[in-house]
């Protein structure tokens, strides 16, 4: 995801340097990365809508061949190829939107890598080392006590020392309740550990601080994208006191970034006690209102859509999924999700009125003279040769099993005549008949042949 990344980076970056706001900058490049992608919907529009229109067709197709799945493929291939509809054409541009999200997260992760001038070796420093207070924080959490407690009356070296005392006890403890804790301290170098010791005995409550739920929440440590994102509660939530452990550049960074929305801090979890729990529930209302909307127009174009049970789980498993995810995950997720849905129903209702089922058979009608034309001059498409050819080795294929019926109806009635053939004798039979129907196809088209 990261060269996906990348080229988003840049476009956010851009972005909020023309703001000055991340939310802000957001919606711009959500805005602009839906209008790149428009077209691709626009053509997935046409595709469903054109799939749509032949569905009667098909339904047809399954209830004269349905015992014969053969001869069903091969006939709903030619409505296909007839027709000139390429039933793959819409995968692409359904898969283009969580493209779109997976090289998203990073970005939304990690604006100080992508769109400030730190240097990123810092930055992943800075994330190396709050990720090894925390682990050494909620440890030592487990006992009911702070490092303030345990460093309590002590100075200099003496509160050094102290801490990595207790970080060896729980290494060696063969206490249950350490048992994940042993394994995160035990994988951090030596140089790692002496420099988060050092940031624990030298910062007076840092641990109570950087192990508080509400702030830094398990999930987010754990995930190396995600520790980057919480730099800026050192200066909103912590009002800068714990700033000086990260590098000086990092600082300065975070001091000048704008990272919010609308009075939000998208850094934050969502929380159910805060204006922030509306941020999950809107993109999940959100997602759910997509999704109704593109249902009734569906319906509304094909009156006979009947609502299967795997699209009705795929109809409440989205908006669920989203708020559960809302409430795990920093809000500059949730606004990202928020811009996309807005912008899709704005989507759904453009395409659906514009490309209306009139509309559709309008330029449905204009495709096929355009794919006749084409296919005068160039030949077919590969759609269609690749239609041609699987026809050509489903003939080639049910001659030998006619072949070979025959062979069978004729053993059966002349005990002198040769056995029947063998598994390997029919295995190479049929890949014969098969390279015959390939080779024709080559000659027909002048293409290369080689007999496999």
């Amino acid at each position: 995801m990261g060269i996906l990344a990348m080229p988003f980076g840049w476009l956010m970056k851009g972005c909020y340097l023309l703001v000055k706001n991340y939310g802000i900058a957001l919606l711009i490049f959500t805005i602009i990365t839906r209008l790149i992608t428009l077209p691709l919907n626009i053509k997935q529009q046409r595709s469903t809508a054109r799939m749509t229109q032949i569905q009667p067709e098909l339904e047809k197709l399954k209830q004269k061949y349905g015992k014969n799945q053969e001869k069903l493929n091969e006939e709903t291939m030619r409505l296909y190829s007839e027709n000139n509809i390429n039933p793959m054409a819409s995968c692409l541009p359904a898969l283009i939107p969580i493209i779109l999200l997976y090289a998203m997260i990073p970005v939304v992760y990690k604006p100080l890598t992508y769109i400030t001038d730190a240097d990123k070796n810092n930055i992943e420093a800075d994330s190396e080392l709050i990720r090894n207070l925390y682990s050494i924080s909620t440890a030592i959490d487990k006992d009911g006590e702070t490092a303030d407690d345990i460093l309590a009356g002590l100075t200099g070296d003496e509160r050094f020392n102290k801490l990595e005392e207790k970080v060896n006890e729980i290494k060696n403890s063969d206490d249950d309740k350490y048992k994940n804790d042993k394994k995160v301290l035990s994988a951090i170098s030596d140089d790692s550990m002496k420099k988060a010791l050092t940031a624990l005995a030298e910062n007076e409550g840092l641990d109570t601080f950087i192990s508080d739920k509400n702030i830094f929440t398990a999930n987010i440590m754990q995930n190396r994208y995600g520790t980057e994102v919480l730099f800026f509660n050192f200066h909103n939530k912590a009002g800068g006191k714990y700033l000086g452990i990260l590098h000086s550049d990092v600082q300065q960074e975070i001091k000048k970034f704008n990272y919010t929305a609308f009075g939000l801090d998208l850094g934050k979890i969502p929380a159910t006690n805060d204006a922030t729990v509306m941020i999950p529930i809107a993109s999940a209302v959100l997602q759910l209102i997509t999704t109704i909307i593109s249902q009734v127009f569906q319906k509304k174009h094909n009156p006979e859509m009947k609502m299967q049970s795997s699209m009705l789980m795929m109809f409440l498993m989205f908006p669920l999924l989203s708020l559960w995810i809302g409430f795990k995950f920093p809000c500059a997720l949730g606004i990202y999700w928020i811009y996309s849905s807005l912008f899709a129903v704005a989507q759904v209702f453009f395409l659906n009125i514009v490309y209306t089922p009139e509309k559709i058979r309008e330029l449905a009608a204009k495709d096929a003279e355009k794919a006749k034309q084409r296919k005068k001059n160039k030949g077919p498409s590969m759609f269609e040769k690749a239609l041609e050819l699987q026809n050509e080795q489903n003939k080639g294929s049910s001659a030998v099993k006619l072949e070979k019926k025959k062979k069978d109806d004729n053993d059966g009635d002349d005990d002198n005549d040769d056995k029947k053939l063998t598994k390997s004798q029919q295995k190479e039979a049929n890949r014969q008949k098969l390279n015959e129907a390939r080779k024709r196809y080559a000659e027909k088209y002048g293409d290369e042949y080689h007999e496999d």
